[in-house]
């Protein structure tokens, strides 16, 4: 998918988001309908292949506790997110993850809740991620890295 913009959207899922359906990391590449993929591994969004994303004014919100990240992105090139806002959780893993993305500018994201670790990035694919700004003190850690992401993958500019 290519060239896809989300603007001005305020959504409230229903939560309940085990560790177990955010620790997947595998899920089939081509399914009928999206409920056959099972739990999906974030509560809010998850974007893989994506090429051209522009995401402004967003707000991702549970009514109950989730274990899940709110956003991730897998192998996901040229995305621009400005003011997204999205709970976290002080026991997940991460409030966002990035796999493999490249070419991504994040301003003014907002964690509206206590959160273990605001972006983790996985992989050695990621690469020029920008995170601009924004209220990401709620989150314990700022940045974590698992099987061979690197800190000279992105920019934190507080």
């Amino acid at each position: 998918m290519e060239n896809i913009t989300l603007d001005n959207i305020h959504l409230t899922f229903g939560g309940g988001g085990t560790a177990e359906d955010g620790a997947r990391r595998e899920l089939p590449e081509i399914a009928g309908e999206y409920f056959a993929m099972g739990p999906m591994p974030a509560y809010g969004l998850y974007a893989r292949g994506v090429r051209g994303l522009t995401m402004q004014n967003i707000r991702f919100q549970v009514s109950t506790p989730d274990l899940r990240p709110a956003v991730i992105f897998d192998q996901v090139t040229d995305a621009t997110i400005q003011n997204l806002s999205v709970e976290g959780n002080a026991v997940a893993e991460s409030t966002l993850r990035f796999t493999g993305s490249k070419q991504v500018l994040l301003t003014a994201p907002r964690v509206l809740a206590q959160a273990s670790t605001f972006l983790q990035l996985e992989g050695t694919g990621n690469d020029r991620i920008i995170v601009d700004g924004g209220d990401i003190s709620s989150a314990t850690t700022a940045l974590s890295f698992k099987d061979g992401a690197t800190s000279s993958a992105v920019k934190l500019r507080q």
